[in-house]
């Protein structure tokens, strides 16, 4: 009788088990509910910002075509002289704020030859602004995503005529010489009238075609073009006396084509590591980073000059840098040993590239800046010369490789700045070595993979 009470009464509920469970269940089911509720939301909103962002587009698109033509031109777009239109602005709608770009541009119809004279039966169009192209883009402002996008011709009721303009035509391209679609174009002449303040992107091809810009041949058109994550390059304006500009300010003369070519690529890292002869980090030490591009020319101005001081751990970091070879500098007091890889280094555009400086202050000690040739076949034999400094009379060359027998260089003559030597590469294993000198008096310096073997 107790067994079958006790029965019924562990029946009557549920097991700590069964209760866990059943919260599981309701939970995921909650959760797929709220879910589910969200992205409706979120799918509701965005339906209704895209039809509040074309009935806008549309608005703005049916104010350009009541414009007349000559008007069709925004403040700082790719038309000159400039118009009344906005580029940019904020619009309040269903108490949401979208952003609404719009772009104005001649465009260049094949029908009647191209500026480039490039279409077989076709001359070349000096006057490549047979229509006009108007293009709008809402955003959402608080989220940025693009909600509408409209495009329309408008072509003049006039031919078009000879004028006394010029052309501005702008080519960027990127390290390896491909075209750079979608990077800001800024062309500046404050020296004409109207002023020119133009601002607009490169197209597919990685150009910009400016026509009709009134003629100036004191180089007062200032070009600078960027993009996000992008080096940045400009003209200049060339200054008085001797000195001169890399990349002058171009000149634009009636009824002539300026043509201006600029080159950016992503931008990359340097890290920088320093250490002394014992291999022990260099701390607090300012390190000056110079890259091998210029500005200007007599006296020389380089694009980038900047020093930068090493961590406790002797390291130091340079961010944003523009694609280029670089050289290092210490301040006085200090020499630098050797540099690996050797200087200049170059650094590829979007990478992190990584040097050791190895410094010291003590004068005499032995220092490389260059071998040359860096590299022979196995097996032969090749004469050597090493620059740098203190490279005495009397010292000794052996190239080092892990798991292989010293190359101990003979014919070893030394004259402070260089050293000659000669080094049998027979059954030398390939890839890279390091090359070691070593003083009559025990200093030593290694330049790590200084040579490299290579297969015949």
């Amino acid at each position: 009788m107790r067994s079958r009470w006790a029965f019924i009464q562990r029946s009557d509920g549920f097991t700590l088990l069964e209760s866990l469970v059943g919260v599981a269940i309701v939970a995921i089911m909650a959760t797929a509910v709220v879910s589910v509720f969200a992205t409706n939301i979120v799918t509701m909103n965005l339906s209704q910002s895209r039809s509040t962002g074309l009935a806008l587009a549309n608005e703005k698109m049916e104010y350009l075509r009541d414009l007349p033509y000559d008007s069709l031109a925004t403040q700082h777009g790719a038309i000159y002289p400039a118009g009344n239109i906005l580029d940019t602005e904020t619009v309040t709608r269903n108490n949401a704020s979208y952003r609404v770009e719009t772009s104005i541009r001649y465009v260049d119809d094949p029908f009647d030859g191209n500026l480039d004279g490039t279409i077989n039966g076709k001359p070349q169009d000096l006057y490549p602004y047979d229509y006009k192209q108007a293009e709008i883009k809402v955003y959402t402002a608080k989220t940025n995503v693009k909600v509408a996008t409209l495009t329309t011709n408008v072509a003049a009721k006039a031919a078009e005529t000879s004028s006394s303009t010029g052309i501005l035509r702008t080519k960027v391209q990127d390290a390896n010489g491909q075209p750079v679609a979608d990077a800001t174009v800024h062309i500046t002449n404050p020296s004409v009238s109207p002023a020119v303040d133009i601002t607009t992107t490169t197209d597919s091809g990685g150009l910009v075609v400016i026509p009709k810009l009134p003629p100036d041949s004191s180089n007062r058109y200032n070009i600078v073009v960027t993009k996000s994550g992008y080096s940045t390059e400009q003209t200049y304006a060339d200054p008085a006396g001797s000195q001169t500009a890399t990349l002058v300010n171009p000149n634009i003369l009636v009824q002539q084509i300026a043509d201006v070519s600029f080159s950016i690529d992503r931008l990359a890292t340097l890290s920088i590591q320093a250490v002394d002869t014992a291999g022990a980090p260099v701390p607090n030490l300012s390190i000056t980073v110079t890259g091998n591009k210029t500005i200007y020319a007599n006296p020389t101005v380089y694009k980038y000059s900047q020093a930068h001081l090493t961590d406790a751990s002797g390291l130091a970091s340079v961010g944003g840098l523009e694609w280029d070879s670089y050289s290092f500098a210490v301040p006085n007091g200090y020499y630098i040993v050797a540099t690996i890889p050797y200087q200049s280094v170059v650094v590829p555009p979007q990478d992190t590239t990584s040097i050791k400086l190895v410094v010291t202050t003590d004068a005499a000690w032995p220092r490389i800046t260059a071998i040359s040739p860096v590299s022979d076949t196995t097996g032969s034999t090749v004469a050597v010369t090493i620059s740098g400094a203190n490279l005495a009379s009397g010292s000794s060359v052996v190239l080092k490789r892990s798991g292989s027998t010293d190359i101990n260089a003979t014919n070893v003559v030394g004259s402070g700045a260089s050293l000659t030597a000669d080094l049998n590469l027979s059954g030398a294993a390939t890839g890279d070595w390091d090359v070691v000198i070593t003083k009559p008096d025990g200093k030593q310096v290694t330049q790590t993979g200084g040579f490299n073997v290579a297969t015949p």
